[in-house]
């Protein structure tokens, strides 16, 4: 879940921050993404952030 959380900081504010470091780094990505998991299921069980697949649906 840590991972999830960062992810969705990146879409969201588009910055990233070094290890170690707390300042902003502007990004600017493009996200591919491809699972064989069922995202819905695991939002639903607690395993995959809904915001994030909210984010992820939005972007595509």
């Amino acid at each position: 879940m840590t991972m999830q959380v960062k992810l969705l900081r990146v879409l969201e504010e588009k910055v990233v921050e070094r290890v170690g470091d707390h300042k902003p780094i502007p990004v600017n990505i493009r996200l591919l993404s491809a699972t064989n998991k069922d995202l819905n299921n695991l939002m639903h069980t607690g395993k995959f952030r809904e915001d994030l697949l909210y984010r992820i649906n939005s972007i595509v």
